[in-house]
């Protein structure tokens, strides 16, 4: 029991003690105090933002979430409101500013909101529910510089067995340009629609410190003011207790995205798995995993291995060559290093296009692929591929890189590949309609793997879903619809339907 102990309170001294230098790493700059989130699933709003972006009326990076209510602010105080020259920027330009507004200070809201149907295989950025039905209610008290949600939901047949979650929930403070948080809020860090490879919210929200710049003001030294607009966030997070491989092992994320160009934007991710009931935890395992040292035979023994990490990058460029309305994404994920270089990767690439339209409506398009099956660089001799690699490692070689059995980065898991197809419209009286197409080959190689959290044998899979955000009689109503046919190489083909039809209501007392 001493030895539990002794490792849980180092556990608590390396999250204050990584929170509160993370918090201090740079000068504060004049920011409106509002400690508020914008979560991520907020189709209306990443589209909104990203066109503003692309029309150059705002400069803000924006491939990750959850956004700050204040960055948002900040990033409008500085808006080129004269290239707003159609109506579907226009419009967009004006959600933004009504989503972005101060709420009055001691405001309390209250709301209540039910989730029904069946749930399909993909979880992507909007994905309306987790489990069959989910009855919930919610309090947001906000005083400028402190917010606080409390969201409780009763949840009917949870996967997990947790029928009661306080799943985005969240209580911040804004400290001159900073946000400290404690919360259970989804994250998603990188440019995809249909999943990140690192951090998604493919997992149910682990409980979190976490640290982030409140606005992206740029340097103002000469010498670093070329990196534009920059954000900087770093999480600690506690996974589940009861798990096959290391119980309660603590979740480090930490990244930094920024925008050189008006056009460009670049995001560094490292996130890292370590600690644990059966671990070494102190601050040396700390240091470790900063500087790097965990591969065994390269720099660490397998008797100091100190946990799992991944580390990459990912872009979004709008428009390199000419000037048409289009963008192209991609990211890329290392699962192992060698000489501080990913040697084994997966990733991802996605192309964008889109219409305004005279009536303020707007047509987003794209395409994506991603592959997580691990690569060897074109410098390596082997270069892959290398199977069962991605999601597992030496320590975390059960559940892996998955938080209550599902996995934290893309939804296919490891060893598959997958292609989508979508268009997003977004209407000028604000409804909004979606519509996928997916096809994937699942767990490729074709061995039995009993970790993989989606497909144990080698697997067909293909979708198409369509979806409507709008209101009924003045409620928020939302309508998921899709069929979804499995073929494992061995075994019946499965074709089924699923979605959801979500309904909210908000009011004050």
């Amino acid at each position: 029991m001493a030895t539990v102990r002794s490792a849980r309170g180092a556990r608590t001294r390396i999250i204050l003690l990584a929170a509160i230098a993370a918090s201090c790493l740079f000068a504060s700059v004049p920011v409106l105090a509002d400690a508020g989130w914008f979560e991520s699933g907020d189709t209306q709003l990443r589209l909104d933002l990203q066109l503003l972006n692309d029309a150059e009326i705002i400069r803000y990076p924006l491939n990750q979430w959850p956004v700050p209510r204040a960055a948002v602010q900040y990033a409008l105080s500085n808006a080129r409101d004269f290239l707003a020259t159609n109506a579907a920027v226009s419009q967009a330009l004006a959600r933004v500013r009504a989503r972005a507004e101060a709420p009055a200070k001691g405001r309390l809201l209250f709301d209540t909101g039910i989730r029904g149907g069946e749930p399909g295989l993909w979880r992507d950025f909007d994905t309306l529910a987790r489990e069959d039905g989910e009855l919930g209610a919610g309090m947001e008290y906000d005083s400028g510089r402190y917010s606080v949600d409390l969201r409780v939901t009763a949840v009917a047949n949870p996967d997990d067995g947790d029928e009661v979650r306080l799943d985005g929930s969240q209580a911040s403070v804004q400290w001159g340009n900073w946000l400290i948080s404690a919360n259970a809020l989804d994250r998603w860090w990188g440019p995809g629609h249909e999943g990140s490879l690192i951090l998604s919210n493919n997992a149910r929200p682990m409980p979190t410190i976490m640290v982030e710049r409140a606005a992206a003001a740029p340097f103002e030294t000469k010498w670093l003011s070329w990196i534009g607009p920059w954000r900087f966030n770093f999480a600690m997070s506690q996974m589940e207790q009861n798990r096959e491989d290391i119980d309660a092992p603590l979740f480090m994320a930490w990244r930094v995205a920024f925008m050189p160009l008006k056009s460009l934007e670049i995001g560094f991710s490292r996130t890292a798995q370590f600690c644990g009931e059966e671990l070494k935890c102190d601050l040396s395992v700390f240091t470790n995993l900063l500087i790097g040292n965990d591969n065994v035979g390269k720099n660490v023994t397998r008797e100091n291995e100190p946990g799992n990490q991944m580390a990459g990058i990912d872009m979004r460029w709008n428009s390199p060559i000419g000037h048409g309305p289009y963008a192209v994404y991609a990211q890329y994920i290392g699962e192992d290093q060698s000489a501080y270089v990913p040697v084994k990767d997966i990733d991802l690439v996605g192309f964008e296009i889109w219409k305004p339209m005279a009536s303020g409506a707007l047509l987003q398009m794209f395409a994506e692929y991603a592959n997580t099956i691990c690569m060897g660089l074109h410098m390596n001799p082997n270069r892959g591929p290398f199977y069962n690699c991605a999601y597992n490692q030496g320590l975390f070689n059960a559940d892996g890189y998955r938080y209550h059995h599902r996995v934290i980065g893309y939804p296919s898991d490891r060893d598959a590949r997958n292609g989508a197809i979508g268009a997003i419209y977004s209407a000028s009286d604000g409804e909004l309609w979606t519509l996928t197409a997916r096809g994937s080959r699942l767990n490729y190689d074709g061995d039995v793997d009993t970790t993989n959290s989606v497909a144990q044998v080698q697997t067909d899979y293909y979708s198409l879903e369509a979806g409507w955000k709008g209101r009924l009689f003045g409620e928020p109503l939302s309508v998921d619809l899709g069929v979804q046919v499995t073929q494992p190489v061995v075994g019946d083909k499965d074709v089924r339907l699923y979605g959801f039809i979500g309904w909210r209501h908000e009011f004050q007392p």
